[in-house]
């Protein structure tokens, strides 16, 4: 399981690419369900637990596999989504693992505190970082430029946040 975690990690710094995953069906199962439950446990963090855990689920694991197969297929590069959405839900659970504890730590402390500038700058900082991976996954899953991975990523990030939005209103 290291070893796994150590790809994924080595993946977000740019350091290896999806291909270098296997292209397998068991594989992406097993990443998706451990993003289906760290999502189960970031919604139950503090400010309070979240309702609508089966949308938040289904967003977190759904939506990034639905795009991935949709861009893939554009593309015709079908062969690639295992590798890729192993990659993409990989690198999403890292994230999930330092995103979710600091935004409730920031939602817990307040905006009015003195660590909240300091706690948001900390986040935004993940939340580039974790599209810059996005955008490394996408840039080797099409053979492209970093521009196109990152176009992909950044539409990806808007389509997901309005979804959001429109399913889980009150978050």
């Amino acid at each position: 399981m290291l070893r796994l975690a150590k790809a994924f990690w080595d993946i977000a710094l740019w350091r290896r690419t999806p291909a270098q995953l296997p292209a397998s069906v068991f594989l992406l199962v097993l990443v998706a369900a451990v993003v289906a439950v760290l999502e189960v446990a970031g919604a139950l963090l503090p400010p309070g637990p979240s309702d609508r855990i089966a949308v938040r689920v289904l967003l977190s694991v759904g939506l990034p596999l639905a795009w991935t197969w949709t861009v893939l297929s554009i593309a015709r590069h079908r062969q690639r989504f295992l590798q890729t959405g192993s990659a993409l839900l990989g690198v999403a659970a890292m994230a999930q693992l330092v995103l979710y504890p600091l935004g409730s730590l920031l939602d817990v402390l307040g905006e009015k505190s003195p660590v909240a500038i300091p706690l948001g700058l900390l986040l935004f900082v993940g939340l580039i970082w974790y599209l810059l991976a996005c955008a490394n996954i996408w840039r080797s899953a099409l053979d492209s430029g970093l521009a196109l991975g990152a176009a992909v990523a950044l539409g990806y990030l808007l389509l997901s946040i309005l979804l959001e939005q429109q399913l889980l209103p009150d978050n």
